[in-house]
């Protein structure tokens, strides 16, 4: 990648930086910016409708922000910190066995991973995502994606030291865990295909036989 070409980085501290004034425009900013970025897209979500919904000024976005991609990015930290901080909490402190955590942790991504605001956000980055050298899908990949999958192969590593379970690659199987774990009825939802009363499409049966499946290929027998 070209210099000109580095994407932004998310500061994780970027708020607490901010004056008590400052975060609460912040956080109607970041309110305003996801509603827009959602109705429009990333190209074509205009500042000025950010500031309108928000309200305040262009000096004040641009003194938090800097840009539109920074204030994306901050966006998508926002929206990942919300969804999976409680995910990595449970995966950090799970003690039960793997099997459990499999299903525990199966269960939240699904139910995270598919209400309507999680829909849509993937809609976008789905539409958006292959323009301007890949852009945007890079922000989400970065932001959401390898989020998601550090936290799973943060545990699968874990296990794999305590000798509970056998794995060549953690990060690798939990790619292939949370791609099994949303098929097929994920890839259905983000179509907007109504797929009927069709067994195939049961996530209750779908995540159990996932957590099946892969625990039974990991688990170390003693």
């Amino acid at each position: 990648m070209k210099k000109s070409e580095t994407m932004p980085t998310c500061i994780k501290t970027a708020k607490e930086l901010l004056s008590p004034k400052e975060k609460a425009r912040y956080d109607k900013l970041i309110d305003a910016a996801s509603k827009v970025f959602l109705q429009y897209g990333f190209e074509k979500a205009k500042m000025c409708k950010i500031i309108k919904q928000a309200g305040g000024s262009f000096v004040t976005m641009y003194k938090i922000f800097g840009n539109k991609e920074a204030l994306f990015v901050e966006v998508l930290s926002q929206k990942t910190e919300e969804i999976f901080s409680s995910i990595e909490n449970s995966a950090i402190s799970y003690s039960e066995n793997f099997e459990d955590f499999l299903y525990d942790i199966g269960k939240k991504i699904i139910a995270i991973s598919t209400t309507d605001d999680a829909i849509a956000f993937h809609r976008l980055i789905i539409y958006e995502g292959h323009k301007n050298n890949a852009k945007v899908g890079k922000l989400f990949f970065e932001n959401a994606v390898k989020r998601t999958v550090s936290t799973v192969a943060k545990y699968f590593e874990r296990e794999r030291e305590r000798g509970n379970i056998s794995i060549e690659d953690p990060t690798l199987a939990a790619y292939q865990f949370l791609h099994l774990l949303k098929e097929p009825f994920f890839l259905a939802e983000i179509l907007g295909v109504d797929t009927g009363d069709s067994p195939i499409f049961d996530v209750e049966k779908s995540l159990r036989q996932t957590v099946k499946i892969f625990s039974k290929g990991m688990v170390v027998k003693k």
